[in-house]
């Protein structure tokens, strides 16, 4: 790959720039540390690559019981950003903290810090937990709207499979969004949402585009009412981490499963 970039840095007339990220245990990207002296004196060769950074990503930064290895990974970072310093290269940047390790190895922060989830709102499932979480506020929030609201009686069957029964006379309300959209199938008749500053309970399972709630204990409901899935409404809330959590995933996989046909509205609030 770097051949490439120096290749396409050549043929444009300028030096390129680039971050070199160094595998220190994670697995993924990266020199791996026992290649980095042959790596350098090939490095040498490249005319039109300029060495602006050195980083590493730890794998386990947010989990006390690896505490021994993220230190590990950092010594062995260390050594690297040495050997590199010491064939004459002198990157701009040194960096190694992902939003977990900004918080609990200070050791990691370098010249700047690559927080992910935190910027987000995350903290919870991102954090180690003998941190405390900080009071961020997630950026993303979820709606949709009451398409069709319908009465339905005691012991009706709901949604495919039959898996949910009302135990009294019930008012059930679609909602235009499922596991299409990244609703997870998982949250039937487990999530729940925020209907007029009210929970309301998921029920029957997700379907590809429609979604059942039962809105009996919810007053004045209308067609149209906006419907939180994810977000706030006064002092209620539904996190990313805590759909996570229902379901045995993570919060970053929640926001990213939403899916492309799900309208974006950014506001600057």
């Amino acid at each position: 790959m770097i051949q490439a970039f120096d290749r396409a840095a050549k043929d444009a007339g300028v030096v390129a720039d680039v971050h070199l990220k160094v595998d220190t245990g994670m697995g993924r990207l990266g020199i791996k540390c026992d290649e980095v002296s042959k790596f350098l004196e090939a490095l040498k060769k490249f005319e039109n690559i300029r060495l602006d950074g050195l980083m590493t990503h730890l794998a386990a930064a947010d989990e006390p019981a690896h505490e021994d290895f993220t230190q590990q990974q950092l010594k062995s970072f260390q050594v690297a950003v040495k050997s590199f310093r010491e064939h004459g290269f002198s990157p701009t940047f040194i960096h190694a903290a992902n939003s977990a390790a900004v918080f609990s190895f200070p050791d990691a922060r370098g010249d700047i810090v690559r927080p992910g989830g935190t910027l987000y709102g995350f903290t919870r499932d991102v954090l180690s937990p003998q941190i405390e979480a900080p009071s961020f506020r997630p950026v993303m929030s979820l709606y949709a709207r009451i398409m069709l609201l319908k009465q339905v009686s005691k012991g009706q069957r709901l949604g495919y499979g039959c898996t949910f029964q009302t135990t009294r006379d019930s008012l059930i309300a679609t909602i235009p969004i499922g596991y299409a959209d990244g609703y997870r199938r998982a949250l039937s008749n487990r999530g729940r949402v925020i209907v007029r500053g009210r929970f309301a309970p998921v029920v029957g399972r997700v379907s590809m585009d429609l979604t059942l709630i039962d809105l009996t204990d919810v007053p004045d409901v209308r067609l149209n009412d906006p419907v939180i899935l994810l977000g706030r409404d006064g002092q209620l809330s539904i996190t990313a981490e805590e759909i996570a959590r229902t379901i045995g995933s993570l919060s970053y996989e929640i926001t990213c499963g939403i899916s492309s046909r799900v309208p974006r509205i950014y506001s600057d609030r």
